[in-house]
């Protein structure tokens, strides 16, 4: 752990040290403010990760319903104005689509209708809603004006917490024309007893028309199981829709992506893929029509200008994110569908 810490703060050192480089050949003053964030930063971009780590890393393994990684972004979800004693109304965690707003719930709606309308969702359709979270994406497909109405929607989340409360927030909605099934367990199936009844489950009778993922596949062991499995569950004409996260295909790498992209693991190595390795790996599965829609410029700036002002918790989280997005990573729309001919 403690090599791990050294490895961050020494990335974050290189990383200040070249951006004072910069400062000074362009002709600006190294004045002590820079030398600052040169020496400290690192610092405490180290604690913060580790802090990260032990929360997603360790106490997560624990799986219990007080799970710390559970509710933090209630937070993030309050409107200016509102009573900060009353729950937020909404519970979006993704990174949001920001093209047109500013403000959080709006510009994570927003990537949300994005990857529906992407999936061309069909009126009583049959769709699986992946990494849910505490169930807004749920509430969603249920209520929204512009969404078909499903006439059965199955979700599943790995976090028992999110998926409790998901359980509660969508009874309290009246859909008597849409069945209901959530799930608590990892997104890619495994063969055991305990997952007999995962919506992956090639042996289960259910499939799908849409299965849809909102900013989590990246997170998946490993992303391509869980395509190849989602290609299974499709029914023929069905289509995959991700809001994810990959690289971009040039220029090559620099010594400094390579570091960020080594070192912060914010991914599975097999997801730290290009956006053509990612369009070639759904073809190669049996998906057609594929398509990856890079809209990093309308997601990574907003959401990061959005969390830098909340505090330096969140300050140096975004600047960690950004550093990220330095290095090559890209926020897609990945789609495809399983040919109406396909076995």
């Amino acid at each position: 752990m403690f090599a791990y810490i050294a490895i961050l703060v020494a990335l974050a050192s290189l990383w200040y040290f070249e951006t004072r480089t910069s400062f000074v050949s362009a002709g600006i003053s190294t004045s002590s403010s820079v030398w600052l964030s040169t020496v400290c930063m690192p610092i405490m971009i180290g604690v913060f990760l580790w802090r990260y780590y032990h929360q997603h890393h360790g106490i997560r393994k624990k799986a219990s319903h007080n799970d710390p990684y559970g509710l933090f972004h209630l937070s993030l979800n309050r409107r200016s104005g509102e009573d900060e004693n009353e729950p937020p109304k909404t519970e979006w965690l993704n990174m949001g689509y920001w093209k047109d707003t500013k403000v959080f719930p709006d510009a994570c709606q927003a990537l949300a209708l994005k990857l529906i309308q992407t999936a061309q969702c069909k009126e009583g359709g049959k769709i699986l809603d992946v990494g849910h979270g505490t169930g807004e994406s749920l509430i969603m497909l249920l209520t929204h004006t512009s969404v078909p109405r499903p006439g059965y929607l199955s979700g599943i989340t790995s976090i028992p917490m999110h998926h409790q409360r998901s359980l509660e927030r969508v009874k309290s909605i009246v859909a008597a024309d849409t069945k209901i099934t959530l799930h608590v367990g990892d997104a890619v199936y495994h063969q055991d007893v305990s997952a007999a009844n995962h919506p992956l489950n090639p042996s289960s009778a259910v499939t799908f028309d849409n299965i849809l993922a909102l900013d989590c596949a990246y997170h998946f062991q490993s992303r391509e199981t869980f395509l190849r499995q989602s290609f299974h569950q499709l029914d023929p004409g069905g289509r995959i829709s991700l809001a994810d996260i990959c690289f971009a295909n040039t220029p090559p790498m620099t010594w400094k992506a390579r570091l960020v992209r080594r070192f912060l693991k914010l991914m599975p190595k097999e997801n730290a893929i290009t956006i053509s390795e990612y369009a070639n790996c759904l073809e190669r599965i049996g998906y057609v029509d594929v398509k990856v829609e890079d809209i990093s410029e309308e997601v990574f700036p907003g959401f990061v200008g959005f969390l830098k002002p909340r505090g330096l918790v969140w300050w140096i989280f975004g600047s960690v994110l950004y550093s990220y997005h330095g290095a090559g990573a890209r926020f897609v729309i990945a789609s495809g569908y399983r040919s109406k001919e396909s076995k």
